[in-house]
């Protein structure tokens, strides 16, 4: 099976970020943590959120993908490299991640440490 090119803004929005910080936001989030797609050849992930969420995102060092946006889409069963790969994978249903909590996340990933 090979990656598709999906377009999105339609039953989700993605929020695109530096490999790093997303995977210190989803410590942070745990269980709350939706669908994510990690794309390790640009060293950076994209966590699904709700549609409509790109038109009123702005967080720094990240970047909303909505409508007229398109995402590189692992096979179903990829949850490694090459490639782009699901760090959480959809299963059933792709579990979107709140956009609240998220930016909540990314605010606590982005602090220095004490």
């Amino acid at each position: 099976m090979t990656t598709t090119i999906t377009a999105v803004g339609t039953g989700w929005d993605a929020i695109r970020m530096p490999r790093y910080l997303g995977l210190a936001a989803a410590e942070h989030l745990g269980d709350t943590l939706g669908t994510v797609i990690v794309e390790p050849g640009e060293r950076r992930m994209y966590v699904l959120v709700p549609q409509g969420t790109a038109g009123r995102w702005d967080f720094p060092d990240t970047h909303a993908l909505g409508a007229d946006s398109y995402l590189p889409l692992p096979p179903a069963s990829r949850s490694g490299p090459p490639g782009p790969y699901w760090l959480t994978p959809p299963g059933y249903r792709w579990t979107l991640t709140d956009p609240d909590d998220l930016r909540a996340a990314l605010t606590a990933a982005s602090q220095p440490p004490l």
